[in-house]
This record gives structure tokens, sequence and C-alpha cells, in this order.
């Protein structure tokens, strides 16, 4: 069991006493046992009586089942916490009412009032996750490729980093699953990215070409493109204008 499912079993033990809670859910890692590990973080919301969201916002002494060394309000609903201990927490407090409107996917009840309806619980506006067409992605990675050396040869490095290496390199990553195996790894709908690694066996090796760090950018663009090159057919004129970029000195 994870530190971090520990203090989450915890609070659902200290919470349970307070009458206006009405439900603890885990989320993420924490409602995928199979997947938990030292580096899990808490995640979780907590569904208070109507009228009490505001008291739990404006007052944490419910969360301290460890010292808490850090708290960050990152939201109107909730929180960014280190608690003593390098656990991490990132929660949301909520009324029932309000869960149809939150997307969410399915969570682990930690703690349930006997009198609460479960049925709130259950995801009613579940994160799209819609595959966005092979062609779309080639393009626009070749745009943000394009864009990214142009300001690369401007000077301006840290935007042609996040156009190549970071708006490039994630498009084109979506596009390992035309040309790789996938494994069976749970897919995150709000990051793409999350699990790459376990999702494909050749993610690492190919990623780290996409992403030679800050002043590499050309050189990302130039694998990139490459990459492009060999498993797809991108417009020509597109390639060797980059192509070009990645190895002119103008």
């Amino acid at each position: 069991m994870s530190k971090a499912f520990d203090y989450l079993n915890r609070l659902g033990q200290f919470v349970s006493t307070n009458p206006n809670v009405l439900c603890l859910l885990g989320l993420g890692s924490m409602s995928e046992i199979s997947r938990m590990d030292a580096y899990s973080d808490m995640d979780f919301f907590l569904i208070v009586e109507t009228g009490h969201k505001q008291a739990f916002i404006s007052d944490l002494s419910w969360l301290a089942v460890e010292p808490i060394l850090f708290q960050f309000r990152n939201t109107r609903d909730g929180y960014k916490v280190l608690f003593k201990g390098d656990v991490f927490a990132e929660f949301a407090v909520f009324e029932a009412e309000e869960l149809p409107e939150i997307a969410f996917t399915e969570g682990k009840v930690i703690f349930a009032k006997s009198s609460f309806d479960l049925n709130w619980i259950v995801p009613k506006k579940v994160p799209n996750i819609q595959r966005r067409s092979s062609e779309f992605l080639m393009n626009e990675a070749l745009t943000n490729l394009y864009i990214g050396l142009k300001r690369d040869h401007r000077g301006e490095t840290a935007s042609a980093f996040t156009f190549i290496q970071v708006y490039a390199s994630g498009l084109i990553s979506e596009l390992f699953q035309d040309i790789y195996p996938t494994k069976p790894i749970l897919i995150d709908p709000f990051v793409s990215e999350r699990r790459i690694e376990n999702r494909f066996v050749e993610a690492f090796d190919t990623l780290s070409t996409f992403k030679q760090g800050y002043t590499k950018n050309r050189e990302s663009a130039k694998a990139a493109v490459t990459f492009l090159k060999t498993h797809f057919n991108p417009n020509e004129a597109m390639v060797q204008t980059i192509l070009e970029l990645c190895d002119s000195s103008l």
C-alpha cells in the first residue's frame, strides 16, 4: 500500500465523524490500486452537505491527518497540499448538486455516509477522449516545428523549445498508436502522455530524440520531422523547409 493511500484511509476515518461530510472519493491512482506506488499522489473529492462547502475550503483543520507543510489554493474548489512525510495531495470540495457538471473519472469510495446516494458519484460528465485524425496531428506538428524553428533563429529559445519539444512532440506522440504495438495501459483522459512509456515500448527512445534539451531545438526538430517522413507522408515542401531551417545558420 502506498503512503498516500494510507493517508487517504486515515483521512476517511477522521472525516467520518464530521456530520457535514457525505463522502470521501479517491481518484486517479487512489482508485486504481493496481498502479499505486511510492510516487502516487493523494487525489480525492470531499463531498459535503449543501451550504458547508466554503467552510471546508476556508478551514483545512479537517485535512490535518499529518502536519501540512505547504498549501496552495489552485482552484475555486480546492487545493494542492504537501504533508509531512512527502505525501502530495490534490483535492476539491463539492456539494453533491455540483457533481453532474464536473468532469471526473470513476473513483473509489473511501468513506460514505449511509444516507448518501452513491449515484451522485457516478460520473455524468466524463472527459472526452477524442482521437484526432492522423492527418491533423501530422500537419499541426509540422506547423509547430516550422514556427518553433523560426523563433529559434530569431533567438527566442524558450518559445522555440515550447513549440518544438512540447507542442510538436506531444502531437507526434499521439501518432505512436498508428505504428507501435500498444500495451493495455489505462489512458489518462486529462493528459495523453501519462504512462506513454508503459503503453509503447519504443516511446522512451523515440521521444528522447524529440526532446534533446533547451539548447538542442534544431536537433530535436530534425529528429521529429525525420520521424514523420519515415512513418507517414508529410508534405514534402514543408519537410524540406523544416530541414533547411534545422541546418541553416541564418
